[in-house]
């Protein structure tokens, strides 16, 4: 069923062996049955969390008891579905889940090039930056830190390179987001 998705699919002989072997990937999802031999798809779940992954998870189970249903939400499952599992409402929930697994994997991106960035900040730039998002001016930020205005201009002018944004409302932006 999901092999016309154009994506790489794995199997595996048992819980453990995914655990053990699971990689992040850019783009992922993973379809986990809630009750399998030597660990349950919640115990997956909980082992990927415990590391700080947690792939988009969508859970199919013969099964569904509510309080397990519910457990697997709360613990960021994307989705359970009931076996039989039609077809159509597999392929449209993996679709799902590997678009939320591309949006994340975005936003990691995202929040590491802007980790990246204001490491190269020295400590006197991100005081001015912090002061820029209040919408203080050169001068009342000079007043405050007891240093020259054409020095904070010098800091402001150095920060909004380093961070290449171009504006304050840029570095508010990305300093507030």
């Amino acid at each position: 069923m999901l092999r016309g998705l154009g994506t790489e699919i794995r199997t595996f002989v048992s819980a453990r062996d995914f655990v053990e072997s699971y990689r992040p990937a850019p783009v992922e999802c993973l379809v986990c049955d809630l009750r399998m031999p030597g660990m349950c798809g919640l115990q997956v779940q909980s082992q990927l969390a415990g590391k700080g992954l947690l792939p988009p998870t969508i859970f199919v189970s013969a099964y569904s008891e509510v309080p397990s249903v519910v457990k697997a939400i709360k613990a960021g499952a994307l989705d359970f579905l009931e076996k039989p599992v039609d077809g159509a409402m597999l392929v449209q929930k993996v679709r799902g889940a590997l678009e939320r697994s591309r949006q994340m994997h975005e936003q990691r991106l995202a929040s590491a090039d802007k980790s990246i960035r204001l490491a190269l900040l020295t400590p006197k730039e991100r005081l001015v930056a912090w002061h820029v998002t209040t919408g203080k001016t050169s001068k009342a930020i000079a007043t405050e830190l007891g240093i020259s205005v054409r020095t904070v201009e010098n800091h402001r002018a150095h920060l909004m390179e380093k961070l290449q944004v171009r504006s304050a409302i840029e570095l508010t932006t990305l300093l507030l987001d």
